[in-house]
């Protein structure tokens, strides 16, 4: 990217005007290019001495006698300008492009193309053996791609050809210098120009500067970054002065890296014949990746009629077989076209900044989503994650649901019982009414009330001996079942019914051999007085036997009675037991029934106590109550008739002569009848009736009943 479009090389001076010789010299060295280039066996001849001899320069003394006056002169002028070219590449340095441009003599590349990179001073140079003895990771994609590699030239021809073995040599080698590169398809094209050109340590050297100072390094690095800035500036260049053209390339989607990539990566080696190309190649050793643009456009400049009538097929192939045998005849009409193309560097030094920029924007949008397809990951896992929640949310859903059905159907059943309960608790409800009822009547009658409580502790007493009976009779039946426990090892089990039977069956059998050995006695003669035994000892014997198994079916009989007596018995203790535990099993129920009736009777009992303390309280505070309201209505009834007498004894008063002149004095008052209808026309009494007045006139008794009823008469 850094690396100068014009390869770095000594200062440049300004050019200076060129003499008349030197124009005439330029023009003959034209014309001998013409020759050249139509003169194939020349090229031919050429290249076998190259292979042939494989130094880099050839002398002028040995092919002088074969070449005309103009290619002496030629041979002349670069012949001075190698031994003058530091004062060439300084002061005539415009002249030098021309000739340049015209092309350089084939036996002055190999001489040239190292003085314009200044190879020789390429301190690795003396390093290049040490590197062929060391191993490459490379190697295996270098010889894959060797056979490949100009296939049709005379010297890469053949798997073993020294074509091949150079071209490895100078390609590991680079591989070991610059491992970030390491190797790269194309590269080998522009090796193996320089190896048809120079030995390989000089090939080397100038494919090193080549890489380090004229940008291919950066085009053939694994990103590739240089290639997309040329394809983008070619682009722009294509836009700028060709926009038919390349509106075409767009409607048809061929892209400008389908056409112009093998351009840049290979400078036209595998687009044009080796000798068209090798024009090329002097160009871009004094002047750079610039004339790969000026090329390229002067191919597309040269081809618009045609290429805008193809569609994207059809271009493909055009580009493949008719543009590189174009020039084949006249590589001068190429360079002469490329050269009138418009070519701005500051132009080319904008779009790389502006490709930087979008390339940077890029990375930044490509670092973006990276963070969007990581965070996107993530959301994938947690969106799984949910998911695995959901399910087991809906899990416990189900759960819950099912759940939630039993649960149901436990309320019902705790509905069912609290129904049950409601009955109990009306029925409870209803018993508490009577009870109320029966306390009313005690209330009313307490001498009832007595006899009741002292019945409910009569029967209090009486379960309470029931209960001791009842756990005297159970602890009884526990000692039974416990003897019983322990009698029960006594009795034979079935093994040894079964060993009985079998002594049994061996005494039958032993009994059933003596026979046989009394009946083998009885028929062997007996020397005995030369007499056989008597029939009758036989009948005897014979009979003693019959007798001992009847005994011995006997004793049978008598112990299967006894097995079957002793099951008998085990299966009545058995039942005896079982009914035993039952019994015992009913005991405790009616223990259980008796201590609940007697907590029960208790419970009556104290509650009769109770209602019966309350009755006897209310009946006393009603008797109380009674006499405080008799005591109160006799205090009330002494008070009126302390008022009544006093006001008595104020009608007594008044019935005497009156002051008022309206009144006769001698005139007599009505009686006291008469008086006492007219109180709402007398005065109301001096003092107000208290609860205290009550109180102190209470204790004048009936003293004033003894004042005579007619007033004394006035004097």
């Amino acid at each position: 990217m850094d690396s100068p479009e014009v390869p770095a090389g000594a200062p440049r001076a300004g050019p200076e005007p060129l003499s008349p010789d030197e124009r005439e010299l330029l023009a003959k060295l034209e014309e001998q290019n013409r020759l050249l280039e139509a003169d194939s066996k020349s090229m031919r001849s050429v290249n076998g001495s190259r292979r042939n001899s494989g130094s880099s320069l050839v002398s002028s003394s040995s092919a002088s006698s074969n070449l005309s006056h103009l290619e002496e002169d030629t041979w002349i002028l670069w012949g001075r300008i190698v031994n003058e070219w530091d004062e060439w590449r300084k002061k005539k340095e415009k002249l030098l492009k021309e000739l340049i441009r015209k092309g350089i003599p084939h036996h002055f590349r190999a001489i040239v193309w190292q003085l314009l990179c200044s190879a020789a001073e390429l301190p690795l140079k003396a390093q290049y053996s040490e590197l062929l003895r060391m191993s490459s990771p490379c190697e295996r994609l270098i010889r894959r791609d060797i056979a490949r590699t100009y296939p049709e030239h005379e010297f890469f021809r053949g798997q073993d050809s020294l074509g091949q073995e150079v071209l490895f040599n100078v390609m590991k080698a680079y591989s070991l210098v610059d491992r970030e590169v390491g190797y790269c398809q194309g590269s080998a094209f522009i090796v193996g120009l320089l190896l048809m050109q120079m030995p390989e340590e000089e090939a080397f050297s100038v494919f090193v500067r080549l890489m380090q100072e004229y940008r291919l390094r950066e085009l053939f690095k694994p990103s590739m970054a240089e290639l997309g800035l040329c394809i983008y500036q070619f682009e722009f260049l294509l836009q700028e002065q060709l926009p038919e053209l390349n509106v075409h390339f767009r409607s048809q989607s061929f892209l400008t890296s389908m056409y112009a990539s093998s351009w840049f990566l290979t400078l036209f080696l595998t687009t044009f014949p080796l000798p068209v190309a090798t024009r090329v190649f002097d160009i871009f050793m004094y002047e750079g990746l610039e004339i790969v643009f000026r090329v390229g456009m002067a191919l597309l400049q040269f081809n618009q009629a045609e290429l805008v009538q193809l569609d994207m097929e059809g271009m493909s192939q055009y580009f493949q077989k008719v543009i590189p045998h174009q020039f084949d005849s006249c590589p001068d009409k190429l360079i002469l076209r490329a050269c009138q193309v418009k070519y701005n560097p500051r132009k080319m030094k904008r779009l790389e900044k502006e490709y930087a920029a979008l390339k940077s924007k890029e990375m930044e949008e490509q670092i973006e989503i990276k963070r969007l397809r990581s965070e996107n990951r993530l959301l994938k896992q947690r969106i799984e994650t949910l998911e695995k929640e959901s399910a087991a949310l809906a899990d416990r859903l189900i759960q819950g649901q099912v759940t939630r059905a039993q649960e149901a159907e436990e309320n019902d059943v705790i509905r069912r019982e609290l129904a049950l309960v409601r009955q109990r608790c009306s029925s409870a409800t209803e018993s508490l009414r009577r009870a109320q009822s029966t306390i009313r009547e005690l209330q009313g009658n307490p001498r009832l009330s007595e006899e009741f409580v002292a019945h409910l502790e009569t029967e209090l007493e009486r379960s309470r001996l029931r209960e001791s009976e009842t756990l005297g009779a159970l602890k009884e039946m526990q000692d039974k079942v416990l003897d019983m426990e322990k009698r029960q090892p006594l009795l034979p089990d079935d093994s040894s019914v079964v060993r009985l039977q079998e002594e049994l069956q061996e005494l039958a059998l032993r009994d059933i051999g003596d026979i046989g050995d009394t009946w083998q006695v009885s028929l062997s003669p007996q020397v005995c007085g030369g007499r056989w035994q008597e029939p009758r000892a036989l009948h005897e014997a014979v009979l003693g036997v019959q007798l001992r198994e009847s005994q011995a079916q006997a004793e049978l009989r008598a112990l299967r009675q006894r097995v079957l007596h002793l099951e008998t018995q085990g299966r009545i203790q058995r039942s005896v037991l079982g009914r035993a535990e039952q019994a015992c099993a009913g005991l405790r129920e009616q223990l259980r029934a008796a201590a609940a009736q007697s907590q029960g009777l208790q419970a009556q009992l104290s509650e009769s106590h109770r209602k019966h303390a309350e009755a006897q309280c209310k009946r006393e505070e009603g008797r109380l109550q009674g006499q405080l309201e008799h005591t109160d209505t006799a205090q009330y009834i002494r008070h009126l008739q302390g008022h009544i007498r006093q006001l008595k004894a104020e009608i007594r008063l008044l019935r005497g002569p009156l002051s008022f002149g309206a009144v006769a004095l001698g005139t007599p008052l009505g009686d006291e009848d008469s008086l006492g209808s007219s109180d709402e026309e007398l005065p109301p009494p001096p003092f107000a009736l208290t609860p205290g007045d009550i109180g102190d006139t209470g204790d004048t008794g009936d003293s004033s009943d003894s004042e005579p009823e007619g007033a004394p008469t006035a004097p």
